[in-house]
């Protein structure tokens, strides 16, 4: 059965969906498990061919491998210096091109075929010319029929799918990712929407704050081990490693239970450390708290108030948080709106996106395409003779050179040595023009010697 996919490529991590197409009538967007889940970690190794493994499977390899494996690499992209990943600099862009090919791979091998078109759900921060060295870079790898798709519009769009929304009612919408967070308001225009106002992005709160709290509760637990660990020892630093995926597992946990036990495994220590809820959110307060005055700063940038909106939708996995949706509630005087799985809603609404673009008039469950969506279109791509331009570069301030102010008196004496060599050789001509006809008699040049030293 035809399908599209919708991949949401987040700095920590990666999650996939699909909607199929029966005839004209297209099923709602759901996830599709990537490993032994949908989500998995923005990791990339490098194999013996060349190619790339990815998620979990590259995650293994960091502990005994890790110069061929990179991450945090869509963070790097439009830097001038690529990234070193065993012996071969590879530009940012190529990482993340391989990264959606390997889980278009992956989806098209579970579903028997390819996807009919591909929507990626992108950071908001992403520019132009971001957008278009992710374009040139999927292209070369034979992925023409893509979509970009910001993350703030790829969340609205999921939203939308689930709740109604009225058109011209704004919605605001926060994404918490691993590594930071945007909030970004929005409005509904026929089936689709517009940005309104200024996306607003920070590096904090993020999932990893969260993971570095708890895991500084553990440390100041275990803090003598922990510095007594050598990391040139491939078991010991597999054990550390295990320990901060417990941290990562704890603080999920967390967002459901009222407490969660962390398995400490170092070398002479084999126990379990107990975190309560309550304990958690007092470490994570500090972080939480910065949610809802950036999603209000969004909202002020759009000459709005809280009251104008039609919902704040919270996305990411962070947004299970309960202190987080309290906060919000608060701070906002709106209870936020929060998906079930709050951290695939991004590649829900990239398959939603797909859809728009693939719908026709008679189509059931289209929507109606949005001018904030990039298509790529086209046949094949040849490296050598691209008709793909190459990427305009942002503009840049160039400041000029400082100059040393000029030295007067050096000047001064520069051309009083000028003036004195230029007299020296007058009187060295003169003296040749008057003397010169007497070298026939002998005494040439010898005898203007002679005379000069007389």
């Amino acid at each position: 059965m035809p399908y599209v996919l919708g991949v949401h490529l987040g700095a920590t991590a990666t999650t996939a969906a699909i909607a199929r197409r029966d005839g004209s009538r297209w099923a709602a967007a759901a996830p599709v498990p990537l490993a032994a889940g949908p989500v998995v970690p923005t990791v990339l190794c490098k194999v013996q061919d060349g190619s790339f493994v990815a998620g979990e499977a590259a995650q293994r390899q960091e502990i005994a491998h890790h110069e061929w494996v990179v991450r945090g690499f869509t963070a790097r992209l439009g830097d001038d210096l690529p990234l070193l990943v065993g012996s071969e600099f590879v530009p940012a862009q190529r990482l993340v091109a391989a990264m959606v090919e390997w889980v278009a791979d992956v989806v098209a091998g579970r579903q028997g075929h390819p996807a009919e078109h591909i929507a990626i759900a992108h950071s908001a921060t992403w520019g132009p010319h971001r957008i278009r060295l992710v374009q040139q870079a999927l292209a070369q790898l034979g992925l023409n029929e893509v979509t970009m798709v910001p993350e703030p519009l790829a969340v609205a769009l999921d939203y939308a799918a689930k709740q109604r929304v009225a058109e011209h009612e704004p919605i605001a919408v926060a994404n918490i990712g691993g590594s930071g967070m945007d909030a970004t308001v929005l409005r509904r225009r026929q089936r689709g929407f517009e940005v309104v106002g200024s996306t607003l992005a920070a590096d904090h709160p993020s999932g990893q704050d969260l993971d570095d709290e708890i895991f500084a509760a553990v440390r100041a637990e275990f803090g003598d081990q922990l510095e007594a660990l050598d990391l040139a020892d491939l078991n010991q630093r597999a054990a550390l490693a295990h320990l901060r995926a417990e941290c990562v597992r704890a603080k999920e946990a967390l967002s459901q239970q009222s407490g969660a036990q962390i398995r400490v495994e170092l070398p002479g220590v084999r126990t379990e450390f107990a975190l309560s809820r309550s304990r958690y959110e007092q470490l994570a307060r500090p972080h939480l708290e910065r949610v809802p005055e950036l999603v209000l700063q969004a909202v002020q940038s759009a000459t709005l108030t809280p009251d104008d909106l039609d919902a704040v939708v919270l996305a990411g996995g962070t947004a299970r948080v309960p202190l987080l949706k309290q906060l919000v509630a608060e701070r906002l005087k709106v209870p936020p709106q929060v998906d079930v799985s709050p951290e695939l809603a991004a590649a829900c609404g990239a398959a939603s996106a797909a859809v728009q673009l693939l719908s026709t008039d008679s189509d059931e469950g289209s929507i109606s395409e949005t001018s904030v969506l990039v298509r790529i279109e086209g046949s094949d791509f040849d490296e050598e003779e691209s008709e793909i331009p190459d990427a305009p570069r942002p503009p840049i301030d160039v400041e000029p050179l400082p100059l040393e102010p000029p030295d007067e008196d050096r000047a001064r004496r520069i051309k009083i040595i000028k003036l004195s060599a230029a007299a020296v050789l007058v009187i060295v001509g003169l003296l040749l023009t008057f003397l010169w006809p007497d070298s026939s008699k002998g005494g040439g040049m010898l005898g203007l010697f002679q005379l000069m030293s007389q």
